[in-house]
Order: C-alpha cells, then sequence, then structure tokens
C-alpha cells in the first residue's frame, strides 16, 4: 500500500510539474534576433494592411541679421496597401512654407497608377512605381529595416504586450545604416531618438515616431526631420472594387495645428 501511494504521489507530481515546463516552454523570452526573424517572416506574407505616415522636415537657418529663419515641409499619407494583388490606394497630403496645401488621391494597380489633384484633375501615369513611392511616403519594408537597425545598435525589452526598441543619442554605426537606408547625406552631427513598438503576440509593426536633427555649424543651420507611422488592419483590409471610392481625408490634429496649415 505504502508502494502504490509513493507511485500514485509520483504520477500526480508529475502530471503538475509537465503543465508548468509547457508554459515556461511557451512564455520564453525570445532573443533579439528570434523577434526581428518573426517579425519580418510574417510582415514577407501579408496580403493587406494600412498605414498612416507623416514626414516633417524643419530648417532653422540664422539670417546675417542675427535673427532665425524657419522653413517646414509636411506629408502625410493615408494608405491601404494589398501587396499580393499589387495594388495600393489612398490620400497624401503635402504642404510647404508659404505654399497652398496639396491634397492627392492615388490609386495604384500592377500596371498603371493614378494621381488625382484636390481640383478634379486625374492623371494615368504608366508606371505605378512613381505614384507608389508617392503614397506610401516609405514602404513597410522600410521601416522593418529600421527596427533591425534600432534592435542591433540600441535597446530592445518586452513591455507587456508588445516589444519596444529605441535608440537616443549619437553613433558613427547607425548614422552610416540610416542614411544608407534613407538615402540620405550623411552628417557626423545627427543626434537620433527612435522608438518602435512591436505586438508581442503577432511581432506586426504597430508604430514607430523617428526623430533626427542635424547640426550643421558652419552653415548655422539646423535641420530636424520628424518621421511618424501607425500600421494596422493586418490581413484585414478589404478591396470590394476595382477602383474603390476613397473616404474623405481628415487631416491630423497635429497638421491643422499646425503654422503650415495657415
Amino acid at each position: 500500500m505504502i508502494l502504490e501511494d509513493a507511485i500514485l504521489k509520483r504520477i500526480i507530481l508529475s502530471a503538475l510539474i509537465l503543465p508548468l515546463f509547457f508554459l515556461a516552454a511557451c512564455g520564453k523570452e525570445l532573443s533579439n534576433e528570434e523577434v526581428l526573424q518573426n517579425l519580418t517572416t510574417r510582415s514577407a506574407s501579408l496580403q493587406s494592411y494600412h498605414q498612416l505616415v507623416s514626414l516633417k522636415t524643419t530648417t532653422d537657418k540664422e539670417a546675417l541679421t542675427n535673427t532665425s529663419e524657419s522653413t517646414e515641409q509636411y506629408s502625410v499619407s493615408d494608405a491601404s496597401i494589398f501587396p499580393e494583388k499589387k495594388t495600393s490606394y489612398g490620400k497624401r497630403i503635402n504642404k510647404k512654407t508659404d505654399q497652398p496645401t496639396e491634397k492627392l488621391e492615388i490609386y495604384i494597380t500592377e500596371d498603371v497608377g493614378y494621381i488625382q489633384t484636390d481640383d478634379g484633375t486625374l492623371t494615368q501615369l504608366a508606371t505605378p512605381d512613381i505614384p507608389l513611392r508617392s503614397l506610401e511616403i516609405y514602404p513597410l519594408e522600410t521601416f522593418i529595416q529600421l527596427a533591425k537597425i534600432v534592435a542591433e545598435n540600441g535597446d530592445m525589452v518586452r513591455k507587456g504586450d508588445a516589444y519596444v526598441l529605441t535608440f537616443k543619442g549619437k553613433g558613427e554605426t547607425i548614422n552610416k545604416e540610416i542614411n544608407a537606408l534613407f538615402e540620405s547625406f550623411p552628417s557626423e552631427q545627427t543626434t537620433y531618438d527612435i522608438r518602435i513598438i512591436l505586438d508581442a503576440k503577432s511581432f506586426y509593426l504597430e508604430s514607430m515616431t523617428y526623430t533626427s536633427v542635424v547640426s550643421l555649424p558652419d552653415q548655422k543651420t539646423t535641420v530636424t526631420q520628424q518621421l511618424n507611422g501607425e500600421f494596422d488592419l493586418y490581413d484585414s483590409v478589404r478591396l470590394d472594387k476595382d477602383v474603390p471610392v476613397l473616404p474623405a481625408f481628415d487631416v491630423p490634429s497635429e497638421l491643422s495645428d499646425s503654422s503650415l496649415m495657415k
């Protein structure tokens, strides 16, 4: 009887321990490399997604009279992307200091692209490449590559249901990699402040904020670039018509409140 009781206790103990091992394996901390690999793999097979991207460049220059001159250039894009169908549509707003706001509706297929301005002028382009670049500002692949650069040069931590990637400061390596990614002219006097959020369950990119400040003392100029993005509706965007009727473009509050809109 004692032997049977001992065996029974072992069976019960094993039954309790096995689920604990299973839960530990499922909840194990992933390495940065594993997280980035999941991000790449999951994003490679997307059928559709939605992105809202804004890009603002501010140039501050000290004039000969010791006064500061500031100019701004702003673009915001609201795009629905269908990679497998090679189809995209959405809206874009462009604004420069002392110039009228430009509003565009863009629709792209595998073979052709359409751009319609807010005065109703519709332009058909023989290749979709140019309107696609205009619609996206930057493609999702660029933001994924930026996440890899930040993870390799900065920090990645798990916070609740998200992975948070951050970099703040200067760095020769990250400076070269970012300038190669964005095809921009490198400057050693560049300071970065980058924050990228990945969903810890799906490994999809959720949002990002990017600020770079380039100081050019010889020219008494400072150039600040702010790039923000929100990404959602992964494999959930529907394309019901060949040429969709685009909804009204709601101007983001940060743009409507900006001096650019005045």
